[in-house]
Order: structure tokens, then C-alpha cells, then sequence
């Protein structure tokens, strides 16, 4: 086994077990949160965060190409260009910070203005957004010393240490619970504490990743390497309000155009898919450096063939998730959220989810675009599908009964459409290769998700729910039917023995 592929399974398996601490947490802290708090002041803890996360247009164009130019320059022993790269990305960063400190302020005193806040809730709101911003500023001023876990694919380190930021954050949310009035402020609070452990995780990174790049903006920073990094990045912002546009905007549109109770049933139902989002870019993530590293070694082929790996491996483990909700929604939330209508957020979440079921192995050719630096045309095929999306949501609102539901069926469409007919083949023309290349293992992914759909109504059909036991339990049967089964169809048998051989030298460590 190469040393590039035991390491990419290291971060795998640490992304993997981060992710799922996260969604223990959140899985056990979201039903008790909507219980002290109530489901409307719930539901203003991902608006706001949300809103928050649109400084993402921004900070985009600057920190997301970093860790590929300063990979470049690593592997190809110009240790002054990385440091120029790294110097005049940390110095527009600190800028940005002062501009959303400003932002923040003006937020916080104008709240009402902004978004639909009731007058029992606008203080805590207020001091929600305050939180959550200082947790961004930190972030955006330290993220960039822990670029090395990127550049030397040790994404392992990033993982484990957002497992031990994640549990001392409920740590202090649960603290702040129980000794204090509950309030929607101490998840910012929580957040807050957990952005300074990171700042000195990131520290750390820098110290041991990359000694030899030297923090001296006044020595380093580069105008002509900022302007690089910055119009390279710039269509990864468009990306980025893109991606708003199809995915975080709808929270907004409801707390205004449809109503603060609804948002927070809203909220609720995205509460699954979000997560299964969330595992699909951490999956997919893991294989991003190395995408990096294959290309800047002029490794075309080996490139094409860690792609469809990757795209084997993330549909395998998504395909579980997304078929699994597709069948039960109705009984988790029976049993997540008793007291709310299941079959209302049953539906919702099925219509919301539906797209991943062709995103789901297609996500890793997302790496393809920023390693090639290729991203003008995927960002606005991307853009214009955002915009789009919002027009008709819109449309629909002023035209149908159909409220909440435009945004779920609107957002549905376009997803599976895009990821079907653009990525696959825009991701195979950037490599020069068929366009294509990558449809058979799409195929293969999409089958099996069905398998695992099909599973799920077997069992369902065997073993009735009605406890988290017997939930856990069936989920439990159909992920190990079900895996057993996709080992065969998406795998070939070669890449079974490798699989097998690989898992076999790691148990024996």
C-alpha cells in the first residue's frame, strides 16, 4: 500500500470519526435545545449563522486558493513564493476582519431592520450574531497558520483536534445551560470558546507543518501573489454566493416572506440533510490535497484514477445516509422531535435530499476545478443556476400556495440537473480527458443508493420502528446489507482485494 494511500484512509477514518462526534452532538443537543428554548428562537441559531456565513463571498476570494498555490510552490522547492503567498493572504484577511467588525456593529445595532426578529427575542438575537461573528474574525485571522494540515495532506490533524474543540463547545453550552436561564446566546458562546482552542491548534499546525515558511508580512507581502491568489479565487467567491443563493438564502426568505413560525419548522427539516451536506464535504474533502499533490507532480493518470476512487468511496458511504432517510425521515422525527409534524418534515426533508442522490459521488470532481484552477466556467454555470433558483422561489411565492415547499422542489431540480450534465462532464474536460469519464461511476453510484432505498423498505417492511432501539438497530442491518451488496456492484474485484488488503493491515497496527 503507497504511503499517499495510507494516509488519505488516515484521513478518511479521522474525518469520519470528527464528523460523527459532531453529529452525536448536535443530534442529541438540537431536541433539547428546541425543548428549553422553543422551536422559534431555535430556529434563529442557523439563520443567523447563515447570515453570518455570507462573509464566505468574500473571505473565498482569498483564503480558498491559498492552500493550492502555496502546495504548488511547496512541492516544487520555492519555499520564497510560498511565503509570499502566505504573508499577503494573512494581511487581507486581517483587513477583512476589520471590515466585518464594522459590519458586525452596524448588524447588531439595526438588527430589527434586517431580519423579522420577535421583540421577546432581539436581544438574544443581537447577541447570538455578536458571538458568532467574533468566532469568524478569529478564525479568518488564525485559519491561515493551519494551512499546512492542506499542504502536507495531514487533513487527520485538522480532524482530531475538531473533535476535542467540538466536545469542549457543548462542554460550555451545557455548563451555561445548567447553571444560568437558557438562551440561544450560548451556542455563539460555545463556538466562541471553541474558535480560540483552534486558534492555538492552528499555531501548533504552523510550528510543525511548515517551519520553514516565516511570518513577516513586512518582508513577504506580495501585491502581484495577493492579486494571483485573489483573481484565481474570485470565482470560487462566485461559488460561494452561488451557493448561498441555492442553499442558505431560504431561511431568510422564510423569517421574511413567510413567517418566523414556519422558519423554525423549516429549520428543523433541513437539520438532516445539512448533516448529510456536511459528511458529503468531509468525505469528499479528504481526497482534495491529494488531488493537489498528484497535479502538481504532472500525474494526469494517477489523477483520473484517485478521482473515480474517491467517487466509489464517498458514494459508497453517502448512499447509506441518503437511503436510509428517504425511508425512515418519517419515524426519526417521530422520534427526534415528538410533539412535530413527522410527515410534514418527512416530505420536506425527502424533496430536499432527492439531488444528492447523483451529487452524492459526482461531489469529489468539485476538487477537479480549484486543482486545475479552472473554476470561471463551473462558477458561473453556478451562478446563474443560484440566480435562477432565487427567481423562481420567488415567482412561485407571489404566484402559488405552495409557501415553503417552492423552496425544497425549486432547489431539487436544479441540483440534480447541474450535478447530472455539467460537473461530470466539465470535470472530465478540465483533465482532457472523454467527456464521459466519469458517467459510468456516476451510474454506479446512483444504483447504489437504490440498493440502499431498497433495503431500507425490506427491513422496514420486517422490523417495525417505534423506539430509538429498534431505529438504531434497523439502521444498523441495512448498512451492513447494504455495504456488503455495493462492495460488489461499485467496487471490482480487484478493487475489493485492495480494499480488503488495505483494512487487513490496518487492524493489524
Amino acid at each position: 500500500m503507497s504511503s499517499s494511500s495510507s494516509q488519505t484512509l488516515k484521513n478518511l477514518l479521522f474525518n469520519i470519526t470528527s464528523f460523527g462526534v459532531n453529529f452525536i452532538i448536535s443530534f442529541l443537543l438540537t431536541p433539547y435545545l428546541i425543548r428549553t428554548v422553543g422551536k422559534e428562537a431555535y430556529g434563529f441559531i442557523p439563520l443567523i449563522n447563515s447570515i453570518i456565513g455570507y462573509s464566505s463571498i468574500l473571505t473565498t476570494a482569498i483564503g480558498s486558493m491559498a492552500g493550492r498555490f502555496i502546495t504548488m510552490r511547496i512541492y516544487k522547492q520555492d519555499i520564497d513564493g510560498a511565503n509570499k503567498y502566505f504573508n499577503s493572504v494573512w494581511v487581507a484577511n486581517t483587513l477583512l476582519s476589520v471590515i466585518f467588525t464594522i459590519t458586525a456593529i452596524i448588524f447588531i445595532i439595526y438588527t430589527d431592520a434586517f431580519i423579522t426578529v420577535p421583540t421577546n427575542l432581539i436581544t438574544e438575537v443581537r447577541y447570538l450574531f455578536g458571538f458568532g461573528s467574533a468566532s469568524l474574525i478569529i478564525g479568518l485571522l488564525t485559519g491561515i497558520l493551519g494551512i499546512g494540515t492542506f499542504v502536507k495532506n495531514r487533513v487527520d490533524m485538522t480532524a482530531s483536534r475538531s473533535v476535542i474543540a467540538e466536545c469542549a463547545r457543548v462542554a460550555v453550552i451545557l455548563a451555561l445551560f445548567y447553571f444560568l436561564k437558557p438562551s440561544i446566546v450560548y451556542l455563539s458562546i460555545g463556538a466562541f470558546f471553541s474558535a480560540i482552542l483552534f486558534l492555538f491548534f492552528n499555531l501548533s499546525f504552523k510550528k510543525k507543518l511548515l517551519p520553514e515558511l516565516t511570518f513577516a508580512p513586512q518582508k513577504h507581502f506580495s501585491l502581484i501573489h495577493l492579486k494571483e491568489v485573489f483573481f484565481s479565487g474570485i470565482w470560487n467567491s462566485v461559488n460561494q454566493l452561488s451557493s448561498i443563493l441555492l442553499q442558505q438564502v431560504d431561511l431568510l426568505i422564510t423569517n421574511i416572506f413567510i413567517g418566523v413560525s414556519v422558519m423554525g419548522s423549516y429549520s428543523i427539516a433541513k437539520t438532516a440533510p445539512l448533516f448529510i451536506y456536511s459528511a458529503l464535504a468531509m468525505l469528499s474533502g479528504t481526497f482534495f490535497p491529494q488531488f493537489n499533490i498528484l497535479l502538481a507532480q504532472d500525474k494526469t493518470s494517477e489523477l483520473v484514477y484517485e478521482i473515480k476512487k474517491s467517487m466509489k468511496i464517498v458514494g459508497l458511504l453517502i448512499g447509506i445516509p441518503i437511503g436510509f432517510l428517504l425511508v425512515y425521515s418519517k419515524e426519526f422525527y417521530t422520534l427526534w422531535v415528538p410533539g412535530e409534524d413527522a410527515n410534514f418534515l418527512y416530505w420536506l426533508t425527502v424533496v430536499t435530499i432527492l439531488p444528492m442522490i447523483i451529487g452524492g459521488s459526482v461531489n469529489p470532481i468539485f476538487g477537479v476545478f480549484p486543482a486545475t484552477n479552472k473554476l470561471k466556467i463551473p462558477s458561473i454555470v453556478l451562478l446563474i443556476a443560484g440566480i435562477l433558483n432565487t427567481l423562481a422561489i420567488f415567482i412561485l411565492l407571489a404566484t402559488t400556495d405552495l409557501g415553503v415547499w417552492t423552496i425544497a422542489i425549486t432547489g431539487a431540480i436544479q441540483g440534480g440537473l447541474r450535478n447530472m450534465f455539467f460537473t461530470t462532464i466539465y470535470g472530465a474536460t478540465c483533465l482532457n480527458q472523454k467527456w464521459y469519464t466519469f458517467f459510468p461511476v456516476m451510474g454506479k453510484g446512483c444504483l447504489g443508493m437504490l440498493i440502499v432505498t431498497l433495503t431500507s423498505y425490506g427491513v422496514k417492511n420486517i422490523l417495525p420502528i417505534d423506539t430509538w432501539f429498534s431505529f438504531i438497530s434497523s439502521f444498523i442491518i441495512i448498512s451492513i446489507v447494504a455495504l456488503s451488496i455495493n462492495l460488489f456492484f461499485i467496487f471490482s474485484k480487484e478493487e475489493r482485494g485492495a480494499i480488503y488488503l488495505i483494512l487487513r493491515q490496518k487492524l493489524k497496527k
